[in-house]
């Protein structure tokens, strides 16, 4: 099996998120607080396009039909078009901290820590471009789209969950099982529910109404310490596997684990990054698994190996779950 390899000209500060294009294996967009956007082929160790056209730092960044998206804390949403120029979209009245594209609607949906999330047409000009905009009670703090339904994580625990087709209301209404504030929430392949993961070393599995699965949760990316006391970390980032929908997990503690959420299982660890998991994602065939290691900052200021890309070449059977034993 091919070894792991790192990724030549890295971001020079923070990693905010990792995102492999949906059809097209090679194509990594990769978003940091170095103001820049990147577009890598994973396959080729390339960097083969980026922009510098934020004005701080770049938060989240999305692939569209013809290009990507992105947004941060300049509080606008640039259009990437073709990996060539940029246009604004629009903007919010607060920082923009995470993005989701629609490819059905040729829709870009933006949550904000204005509290409001925000669906934009992606091919038109101007003030046009917004379509709707929806009041919620809190910050966005992470989103998740699949097919016609996205999953919004609010600052407060909350989960709302919408149907990206007529998008007035949530359909459903949910509280996180998990104790302390949302770092990332993310839809199941299936789309039968969601799994979220908190600051405090926690994952939680929650199926939408009318699934017939029970909801868990479960401790994970923790140390032993003295007096039998946990070192708990936060768990930045979550992805599922495209073809074995088992979901990988990577946390401050510099690990990624993969989990079956049908078994109830860690199937694989992975340790030894240099620092913090700050974002995660598979590409489209599942064969390469994307992993930043960038420090999120949890303990401060301090001394810190640099941002680091990592592309893990995934065997066929590495991802796939356990049979059940009779």
């Amino acid at each position: 099996m091919s070894k792991q390899f790192e990724l030549l000209q890295p971001p020079s500060d923070g990693i905010s998120k990792l995102r492999f294009h949906p059809t097209d294996d090679t194509k990594l967009l990769v978003s940091s607080w170095d103001q820049q956007v990147r577009l890598y082929d994973a396959q080729q160790n390339q960097l083969v396009a980026s922009h510098h056209d934020h004005r701080a730092a770049v938060l989240d960044t999305v692939f569209g039909s013809n290009g990507a998206f992105s947004g941060g804390l300049d509080r606008r949403v640039l259009a990437w078009e073709n990996y060539s120029h940029t246009r604004e979209i629009g903007c919010h009245d607060g920082e923009i901290s995470a993005l989701e594209y629609v490819s059905s609607g040729n829709m870009l949906l933006s949550g904000s820590w204005d509290c409001t999330l925000r669906a934009w047409d992606s091919r038109a000009q101007g003030g046009a471009a917004q379509i709707a905009k929806l009041d919620v009670e809190e910050r966005i703090y992470s989103m998740s789209a699949r097919e016609t339904l996205l999953a919004v994580a609010l600052a407060g625990r909350k989960i709302l969950i919408y149907d990206t087709r007529k998008f007035d209301a949530p359909i459903e209404v949910r509280e996180s099982s998990l104790k302390f504030p949302t770092r990332c929430v993310k839809l199941m392949p299936s789309s039968l529910g969601f799994v979220c993961s908190s600051v405090e070393g926690r994952v939680s599995v929650e199926y939408l109404n009318g699934a017939t699965k029970s909801n868990y949760a479960f401790k994970c990316h923790r140390q032993p310490a003295e007096d039998n006391v946990d070192l708990v970390y936060p768990v930045n980032a979550v992805a599922f596997h495209p073809v074995h929908h088992t979901f990988v997990t990577g946390g401050s503690d510099g690990a990624v684990s993969l989990w079956d959420p049908d078994n109830k299982k860690r199937l694989k660890h992975y340790q030894g990054y240099p620092t913090s998991i700050s974002a995660l994602d598979f590409n489209a065939s599942g064969n390469m698994l994307a992993v930043a290691s960038s420090y999120t900052y949890e303990e401060g200021e301090k001394d810190h190996p640099p941002d680091s890309i990592w592309i893990k070449p995934m065997t066929e059977n590495e991802a796939r779950p356990k049979a059940k034993k009779n």
